[in-house]
């Protein structure tokens, strides 16, 4: 009896672990194509955006690496499927970061001919790097066999890919509820869509490896 007490809390605890990392899969997987059906009305419908209208073709081409990274990044994620079909998961890797290059390279563009001035212009562009950079480094760690360092820098990567949905979950909170002007939702959200985003990345990164058994 005494060696059920012993046993139980440790599993109970892994238990409700992995509850938790399914629902935050679940919910990462379901925002992600939300925001990607969403995206999909630049493609079907003329933009009512004189702003945008300006700039339809990086604008498009940024859209179309956004979905691209949002519908195949939380596959990415998945032990599932690295476990049962790991040429699966290296194939939606490879589309994973040329999806991110086309988005990130035409979402630099766009970030300098943003609304709003040069905050806009520093904020989008630092994202644009980081997501370009990010998954660089994914690419580069997994090509040296590097697996852990690939995790972490996918990590941040999808983190930073996931700015399209905290930006399309801020900005009506701000507008709507807040009701703030435009201009300055806009300025705040283009910081504000990605550096919490990073910074959930490095906890999440951190947190993993004080759970890794260390070296003695």
């Amino acid at each position: 009896m005494s060696q059920m007490a012993s046993v139980s809390p440790p599993q109970g605890n892994v238990a409700k672990a992995s509850r938790l990392i399914s629902f935050l899969w679940w919910a990462m997987l379901l925002s992600s194509l939300g925001v990607s059906f969403y995206a999909t009305r630049y493609f079907i419908l003329p933009t009512q955006d004189a702003h945008f209208a300006r700039y339809l073709l990086p604008l498009r081409l940024h859209v179309a690496g956004g979905i691209g990274a949002l519908v195949l990044g939380p596959w990415q994620f998945s032990q599932r499927l690295r476990a049962r079909a790991p040429n699966v998961h290296r194939c939606l890797g490879r589309f994973y970061l040329l999806s991110v290059a086309l988005g990130s390279v035409a979402g630099f563009a766009m970030a300098t001919v943003s609304e709003e001035g040069p905050a806009t212009h520093f904020g989008f562009s630092l994202l644009a790097a980081l997501w370009f950079f990010t998954g660089l480094q994914a690419y580069r760690r997994i090509r040296q066999g590097d697996i852990d360092a690939h995790r972490r820098w996918m990590i941040r990567n999808f983190a930073l890919s996931l700015a399209a949905v905290t930006l399309r979950n801020e900005l009506p909170l701000m507008l709507f509820a807040l009701h703030w002007p435009f201009h300055i939702s806009y300025t705040i959200v283009s910081w504000l869509c990605w550096i919490p985003n990073l910074l959930v990345a490095e906890w999440l990164i951190a947190r993993r490896i004080r759970a890794l058994p260390q070296a003695t």
